[in-house]
């Protein structure tokens, strides 16, 4: 996400992603704070990211930062090593979006890596809640499973690389218009 000219860049809160995902995030356009949402405490952030420790239970919106961009993965496959970050349910994306919207955030990009599409009701709910921008991405080739030799996998992540930020670059030059919002 790219900051328009003359204004501070994002503070971006991610949820549900580790891995590739938010190294591609950590290492895209500028923002001012990555803020990445966790189990327990996290030692080893990256560079230029900090974690924010979630309450398990029902209490866990009381500990979203505040966000002007937040990215949501729902459905990836989690390494051992990825168990730290926080995974939210499909059942927790409403109430996660109302709790972050609630805290100021703009944008929402939801990643859908399990295949599954959004309902209609899942889709008025989170119109309802008025953000600038929501952007909804189904599976891409860089969630597949591996397959092939090395040289493969390397060439298809590549691609899959090349392809997503071809997309980011052509979406942030043409950002769609909203629709009107009718008047009462």
């Amino acid at each position: 996400m790219r900051p328009r000219p003359g204004t501070q860049a994002p503070r971006v809160l991610v949820a549900g992603a580790g891995g590739a995902l938010l190294h591609a995030l950590r290492t895209h356009g500028p923002h001012t704070e990555l803020t990445v949402l966790t189990t327990r405490p996290f030692r080893g952030m990256p560079h230029r990211a900090r974690c924010a420790l979630v309450t398990p239970g029902a209490a866990w919106a009381a500990s979203l930062p505040p966000a002007d961009h937040v990215v949501i993965q729902l459905g990836a496959l989690r390494r051992a090593r990825e168990a730290v970050f926080w995974r939210p349910s499909r059942a927790e994306l409403l109430p996660l979006a109302t709790a972050v919207r609630a805290q100021g955030a703009r944008t929402l990009e939801l990643l859908l890596a399990d295949g599954s599409a959004l309902s209609a009701a899942e889709r008025r709910r989170l119109h309802a809640l008025a953000f600038d921008r929501v952007d909804v991405q189904g599976p891409a080739a860089a969630f597949a499973p591996p397959a092939g030799s090395w040289p493969e996998r390397l060439a298809a992540w590549m691609m899959a690389t090349l392809i997503a930020t071809m997309r980011q670059v052509v979406a942030a030059r043409h950002p769609r218009a909203r629709p009107p919002v009718p008047r009462r």
